[in-house]
């Protein structure tokens, strides 16, 4: 189901000619998810996971938490909508389609330094964790330890 796009009434204008009756005209906007967020002091959070449930499972457990969150399945898509978008957080699985997520972090930071990144993983490794905690992220959260700490760990990410 799609999503309502909300809209501003921006003028109420009343506008009379000699030959016809007065009517009444409206300057209507729509408003961008990302303008939506800033207005309302959102936080925004970019979700890539390949898997699309896990990824709905994800991005319904953020809306929730009264989050904005888009969602994209891979990292073609995730480069487009960071470079186009203003996102405080980006929560990214290790194993990506085209490349290892860790591999991902340094393409994402140059084009947001300042993005907090949370890396996942279901299934973790010592080498693996090795090669994900050398990067510049904020955290890494393993999925079996429960969503309570990712949600802990997207709130400390905003504090900062």
């Amino acid at each position: 189901m799609a999503e309502a796009i909300p809209f501003v009434f921006n003028k109420l204008k009343y506008t009379a000619t000699p030959f016809f009756s007065g009517t009444w005209h409206t300057n209507c906007s729509f408003l961008l998810p990302e303008t939506m967020a800033v207005m309302t002091g959102q936080k925004r959070i970019l979700i890539i996971e390949p898997n699309s449930r896990d990824r709905r499972e994800l991005a319904q457990l953020l809306k929730n938490e009264n989050y904005d969150i888009e969602t994209a399945k891979n990292l073609s898509e995730a480069i487009k909508k960071v470079a186009e978008g203003n996102f405080d957080c980006l929560v990214m699985d290790t194993h990506l389609p085209e490349m290892k997520g860790y591999e991902a972090v340094s393409i994402l930071r140059n084009l947001d330094p300042g993005l907090k990144i949370i890396m996942t993983t279901k299934k973790n490794t010592k080498r693996l964790e090795a090669k994900v905690r050398q990067q510049d992220i904020f955290f890494y959260f393993i999925k079996s330890f429960g969503e309570e700490e990712l949600k802990l760990a997207i709130k400390n990410a905003f504090r900062q």
